[in-house]
């Protein structure tokens, strides 16, 4: 500082030196026509020389003050230049911008974690209990054609010909508790309350409605984490689901009443694979079930086991909206009584879903979906939303 500060002076004295003489010069060579003329260009040589030397004591008394405080604290640092602090407010900035960068993509993987909950494909962290409550509107409509009689050719058939359309249509009223278990594992239970209407047409306008409400088959679910990625593979979640046969059987129903469950335990596996590449987060599993057969009055009945698939990703629209785009496909197979298998009762069901995901606050969040069936063996609409909340102890 003090050499800098001798620099300026001497800079200074030189440059007004030099201004100076070149003053008196021009003083000197000039030739005034007159002695009123050469009064006056004198008078203002005089007030300019006034003038810069005003300046130059200025400026040497700024030297001096500068000088004397780097004088003053020899072992003190200096105070920073204007570009040394222009520098520090910049990366300042820098370090905010950083700071707040990274809190934006804690809230957008935040949004993600709440959306992969509600889809098995993220756990619970321990402590904590998500509450689940959800309501969802299935309907299904389907052209039926009976032949009573029997064809002498393909095209020429003897006997009655009865059209029938069926429209069905399922409530279901269901609340999830799920619990962040130590060990990287999570504990569900799914208690559904069921509505379903049954409306049939026949072609000379007769209508039959028939409509039943209870508790449906209440599940049980055990999920773990299987393997944690920091590279390109996926994270992957097990779980073992078993659903109970608490609602109304279909063998146990009258001709009055409509089933409430599938009539037979079930027994369900998966393994859920999850990818987050920012802003995206891609997920997908695999799943069989083994259905229990059991004893009827129809005889032994053992339904089909169920092999499916999904796949799926989502888009975090800003840090409080999600939006998913999903495939569900599952493959049933046939049914047996008593070791023979009932035709038409395999099944293929496809269904396409888009949904979205609004956190209303840090701990309640909205999720709305709407799937379409892609198969004739899948519902026709599937509307859903689910407000879950979470607690934390």
């Amino acid at each position: 500082m003090r050499e800098a500060a001798a620099r300026l002076s001497t800079s200074i004295a030189h440059g007004a030196a030099t201004f100076s003489l070149a003053l008196v010069a021009c003083g000197a060579v000039a030739q005034p026509p007159s002695d009123a003329a050469m009064s006056e260009a004198l008078a203002e040589r005089d007030r300019l020389i006034e003038s810069l030397i005003a300046r130059i004591e200025a400026l040497e008394r700024t030297v001096a003050e500068l000088t004397t405080d780097t004088a003053d604290s020899p072992g003190e640092a200096a105070s920073p230049g204007p570009v040394a602090a222009v520098a520090e407010v910049e990366v300042a900035d820098a370090d905010a911008l950083e700071i707040e960068r990274r809190e934006q993509e804690q809230l957008i993987r935040s949004a993600f974690q709440r959306t992969l909950v509600e889809r098995g494909s993220l756990l619970l962290p321990p402590g904590t209990i998500n509450v689940a409550p959800s309501a969802s509107f299935l309907h299904t409509s389907t052209e039926n054609i009976v032949i009573d009689g029997f064809t002498v050719f393909p095209v020429l058939v003897v006997g009655d010909i009865v059209s029938e359309r069926v429209r069905r249509t399922l409530g279901i009223f269901d609340t999830t508790l799920r619990f962040g278990l130590p060990w990287k594992s999570q504990l569900d239970v799914r208690i559904p309350y069921s509505y379903q209407k049954r409306d049939s047409f026949s072609a000379d306008n007769e209508e039959n409605a028939l409509s039943s409400s209870g508790i449906g088959d209440v599940e049980l679910a055990f999920s773990r984490e299987l393997f944690r990625s920091q590279g390109v593979w996926p994270d992957l979640v097990g779980s073992l689901r078993w659903r109970t046969r608490t609602g109304t059987s279909p063998f146990d129903v009258t001709d009055d009443e409509l089933a409430l469950g599938s009539g037979y335990n079930s027994l369900n596996l998966s393994l859920t694979g999850t990818k987050v590449a920012d802003p995206l987060v891609y997920f997908g599993s695999v799943s069989y079930g083994y259905n229990d057969k059991h004893i009827e009055t129809v005889g032994l009945f053992d339904p089909g086991d169920s092999f499916g698939f999904s796949l799926g990703m989502a888009i975090a629209l800003n840090l409080s909206s999600t939006l998913a785009f999903s495939y569900d496909h599952q493959l049933v197979q046939k049914s047996k009584i008593d070791g023979a298998f009932i035709p038409g009762s395999d099944l293929t069901i496809g269904v396409f879903s888009v949904g979205g995901s609004y956190a209303i606050s840090d701990e309640l969040l909205m999720d709305l979906s709407l799937g379409i069936g892609i198969t004739s063996d899948s519902p026709d609409l599937q509307l859903s939303a689910s407000f879950p909340f979470r607690l934390r102890f």
